[in-house]
């Protein structure tokens, strides 16, 4: 009787625990949906900064440089075995901000390094507004890392998105991206930095 007790608790348990992952997954949800129409830019840039991933951020933040005429951009995160001319060559369009306007850290291999990578570039050179380009799905979990070291009223948030990426390899990124998002709220919620 004991045993059957105590199982009964412990499917308690699991089932309080398995709704509240549902529900805080789809709080998570929702931020990524509502990224796409918060935060638009309410006063002029001078700086760009792009978590490097996949191209439509690269390309939002050439954009973004070329209508800000006087900012500079910072590509964060790339790739140490790609040398600066590849990533030239592969926006034509863009060859002349590459020579004065960009750029390129190699330091980061995570979000939480990206942002401290962010942090010391806008410090060192007194940026003053900022914009951070990354995908929609990578948002919540950039601002969340971003609080531990930037003055957010500063920082203005622009998400890309892939519209012709497949159904399950998007739910597959928002699962994967979900539990990271997850651990570092979890670790900023107990005092862990």
């Amino acid at each position: 009787m004991l045993n059957v007790q105590k199982l009964y608790y412990f499917f308690l348990f699991v089932l309080s625990l398995l709704i509240l992952v549902l529900i805080h997954f789809n709080i998570f949800f929702s931020k990524v949906k509502n990224s796409n129409i918060e935060n638009h830019i309410k006063t002029k840039i001078d700086s760009v900064v792009v978590l490097t991933g996949d191209k439509f951020r690269i390309v939002k933040g050439l954009e973004l440089l070329s209508q800000n005429p006087d900012s500079k951009l910072l590509l964060s995160g790339v790739n140490k075995d790609i040398p600066p001319v590849e990533i030239e060559n592969a926006f034509p369009k863009y060859k002349k901000l590459f020579v004065c306007c960009i750029e390129i850290e190699s330091i980061s291999e995570n979000t939480f390094e990206n942002i401290r990578e962010t942090f010391l570039w806008i410090r060192n050179n007194g940026y003053r507004n900022t914009t951070i380009v990354t995908s929609d799905y990578h948002l919540p979990r950039v601002k969340l890392e971003s609080k531990r070291l930037i003055n957010s009223e500063n920082i203005y948030y622009v998400p890309t998105k892939n519209v012709s990426e497949e159904r399950f390899s998007r739910m597959k990124k928002l699962v994967i991206e979900y539990i990271k998002y997850l651990r570092t709220y979890i670790s900023l919620s107990i005092g862990l930095y």
